[in-house]
């Protein structure tokens, strides 16, 4: 914004200037020179004032602009008539232009019409006789002027007010004004879209690129998207790497007030040349974006509504690792949820409520438990408890992070003395996250740990990931260096998922490489993931590395890694993380199951395969007897769904490949992948399975039921078994509202599942034909894919 000091100095400093010049000239005889001249000092000494003054009083301002049109009229009668009156009078249009830029809309127009009378009269009475043409001419001329200056200066003004310094668009106020103006003439029928745009890994960008580099990065990228929707509506900038489109009607019409908006198209139109390449100081760069989407006026009638719930839907986009989303009014439910969750998380910390449990490090040759890896669960109140990827992303996006490393990593080192002195020391891992790499003191903090336990520093290592390194790899690598140089280990987690170029990992101090678990998970059916897991074994090894390979389910795998020259393995097929008091019984080397921990149950992927066929093939042939409308089963559901309180429920079988849910109340029968389904975890708990809100579970909020409408948001279920003792699925209750069960609604839950099972024990068991899937039903209007 202009300064109103500013202003006044330069046009007293102008006029005292003007003044003298025209004092000092011999071109005009009828100047009163002395007059003029004194007049021309005095201007100059209210401008040096004016520089030298800090603010400027209000009062003092009207003062000064009400003495200058005193001063222009004895100034225009000083000069004697003729052009230099004229050029005299031309400073009314200041006084004008003062007015309309600092003083109120009143106060502006009293202002403007003294000067201008004054100055008339005093033009006036400085003319010859005769001369009242030229009168009216310079009258007409002082008039243009001043509007067509008051004009410029208002809009530009405006427009200053409204725009983004860095980028030239426009920024949250005038897209509010934008906005605002396109609403009050909306068409529901032709609804407008607010689109956010926010630049992926921006940061990371940032720091490669300079501070200078990244501002042109987004003034390039603002370009681009000027280029491709400033036709369409209006681009702004909200700050940082945020930007935001409104496009104030959809290309396609919205009927019966359902917005039916292609988000697909809507995506491809708004970011169409936006990813770039853009050159930056002789460099490629290209760049990926995510969008939240509102429409409007259907999601909102005001830009902070607007904003506000797309940032909600571009989060939502994220966690499911999608380019954009839509809003919907589930989504502030979501973030609800997750802000009272957040909030108890910290109560949490500090409570003593977390739970650190161990998952075994073993040799890929002698299957030796060399060490393990801590892992915190949470044991909330009311909700059981709850695995890491419930939580640990909310604790990510805050300081409670730091908290819940620093009593992770004191109970682990604690637990590891332990061992250590009964004679089995095993070294330790714990992870740290992106924040705790830029916290300061990190170094000291675990020295603290290390002494307080005394634990020697070489059984400690330290698990960083790829993500976390590469948002800030200066940081990181000093942080890092630090860290070794206490003698801690250094593990680099979850590699080849990231973007660590091969110069960075050799700058990097690091001990050990962690292979993620989907190219280890793969690396049997050959093709790029055996690849990918076989070069990083060759790698690892030429670096002087360890190389760990995370995931391994079976044994097929444990063999073949073990082959490529990995030297430690971790997965269900050793064992889950267990708590600490199991981790001695642990033992591998005569190939002998690991004990399970009985609040996580067996893992999926059972060490024993033998039994989880003879498991699974009796479910088949258990549900082939029953069928899908058996009606005692029938009868059991429906009385767990009166019990519970809920909509639905049903009897469900989970096979070899399928999972069948029969016997259904408040949803069809149908038959679905095992894999995608709710029960196939109450089977791995052993017990009853209870998720009070399946979108803040870290399990199941990708599960087509729970994305897809209507969802499931409540869960239940308690297994069934035969009478040989193997679980064949659940007896389980639904719902579209989180929720709990009771203590008695519980108990009833696991004796109707008690009930199932002897009842299935009186049918006959014969081979298994196929199972009919009708198409599923749901609740109150359908739930797709499976339990």
């Amino acid at each position: 914004m202009i300064d109103s000091r500013v202003t006044l100095a330069v046009f007293f400093g102008t006029g005292g200037v003007l003044l003298q010049a025209v004092a000092a000239s011999g071109a005009w005889g009828g100047v009163d020179r002395p007059l003029t001249a004194v007049l021309g000092a005095l201007a100059l000494l209210v401008c040096a004032g004016l520089v030298r003054a800090r603010r400027l009083p209000v009062p003092a301002a009207h003062v000064l602009v009400l003495s200058s049109t005193g001063v222009i009229a004895t100034a225009v009668h000083a000069a004697g008539g003729g052009l230099p009156s004229a050029a005299v009078a031309m400073f009314t249009g200041w006084v004008v232009v003062y007015g309309a830029l600092f003083l109120p809309r009143r106060q502006a127009v009293v202002h403007s019409t003294a000067a201008l009378v004054v100055t008339s009269l005093a033009l006036r009475a400085g003319q010859p006789p005769g001369s009242a043409a030229l009168h009216v001419v310079l009258l007409v001329v002082i008039t243009a002027s001043t509007g067509a200056i008051t004009g410029l200066l208002t809009r530009r003004t405006r427009l200053l007010a409204t725009t983004d310094a860095l980028t030239g668009l426009l920024d949250e106020r005038g897209l509010a004004q934008v906005v605002a103006r396109d609403l009050a003439a909306a068409d529901p029928e032709r609804p407008g879209a607010l689109v956010l745009l926010d630049l992926d890994r921006f940061g990371e960008l940032n720091q490669a690129l300079g501070r200078d580099g990244g501002d042109e990065l987004l003034r390039q990228v603002a370009r681009a998207q000027l280029r491709t929707t400033g036709r369409l509506g209006a681009v702004a900038r909200l700050g940082g790497d945020d930007f935001a489109v409104w496009l104030p009607r959809l290309p396609q019409p919205v009927r019966g007030g359902a917005p039916g908006v292609d988000l697909n198209r809507l995506v491809e139109e708004v970011t169409r040349g936006v990813g770039g390449p853009f050159a930056v100081d002789g460099i490629d760069v290209d760049v990926d974006v995510t969008l939240g989407v509102v429409l409007a006026p259907q999601h909102g009638t005001d830009l902070t509504t607007l904003l506000q719930r797309a940032d909600t839907a571009l989060h939502a986009a994220r966690r499911a690792d999608r380019p954009a989303a839509l809003w919907e009014a589930q989504m502030d439910e979501r973030s609800a949820g997750e802000l009272q969750l957040q909030a108890q998380l910290r109560t949490a910390v500090a409570e003593g409520q977390l739970r650190v449990h161990y998952q075994p490090l073993v040799d890929a040759h002698s299957r030796r438990v060399r060490g393990v890896e801590a892992l915190v669960r949470w044991q909330h109140p009311e909700r059981g408890l709850l695995p890491p990827g419930a939580f640990l992303p909310l604790a990510e996006r805050t300081s409670v992070i730091v908290g819940l490393t620093d009593r992770v990593l004191g109970e682990a080192l604690e637990q590891a003395a332990t061992w250590a002195r009964r004679g089995r020391p095993l070294r330790v891992s714990v992870n740290l996250s992106a924040r705790l790499l830029a916290h300061e003191g990190l170094a000291e903090q675990v020295r603290a740990h290390l002494e307080r336990a005394g634990v020697p520093a070489h059984l400690l290592a330290l698990e960083v990931t790829e993500s976390a390194v590469t948002a800030q790899p200066r940081r990181a690598a000093a942080t890092l260096a630090q860290l070794r140089a206490l003698g801690v280990r250094i593990a680099l987690d979850d590699f080849g998922t990231g973007y660590t170029s091969l110069a960075m990992l050799q700058d990097l101090p690091l001990d050990e490489l962690k292979v993620d678990r989907r190219f280890v998970a793969g690396a049997l059916r050959g093709g790029g993931d055996e690849a990918i897991v076989r070069a990083v074994a060759q790698l690892a090894q030429r670096m002087d590395l360890e190389v760990v390979g995370e995931g391994v389910e079976d044994e097929a795998t444990r063999t073949l890694l073990a082959e490529m020259g990995y030297d430690l393995l971790q997965g269900y097929h050793f064992s889950r993380p267990v708590p600490a008091e199991q981790v001695e019984l642990l033992d591998f080397t005569a190939s002998t199951p690991a004990p399970a921990s009985a609040s996580e149950g067996p893992a999926p992927g059972a060490p024993d395969p033998a039994a989880e066929r003879a498991r699974a093939r009796s479910a088949d042939r258990h549900a082939a007897a029953a069928g899908p409308e058996d009606p005692v089963l029938r009868e059991l559901s429906a009385i767990a769904a009166r019990v519970a309180e809920v909509p639905a429920a049903a009897v469900t079988f989970v096979g070899e490949r399928e999972q069948h849910v029969s016997a259904t109340v408040g949803l069809a029968p149908f038959t679905g992948p095992r894999e995608r389904s709710f029960c196939r975890h109450a089977l791995d708990a052993g017990e009853l399975l209870q998720v009070p809100d399946t979108t803040l579970d870290a399990r199941f909020r990708d599960l087509p039921m729970v994305t897809g409408g209507p969802r499931v948001r409540f869960y239940a279920g308690a297994p069934v078994t035969d009478a040989a003792g193997h679980l064949l699925g659940t007896v389980c209750v639904l719902d579209q509202r989180p929720r709990t069960l009771n203590s008695t609604q519980q108990q009833t839950l696991r004796a109707l599942a008690r009930a199932a099972g002897a009842h299935l024990g009186s049918l006959a068991a014969p081979a298994p034909p196929a199972v009919p899937a009708p198409a599923p039903g749901g609740v109150g209007g359908g739930v797709g894919g499976g339990t």
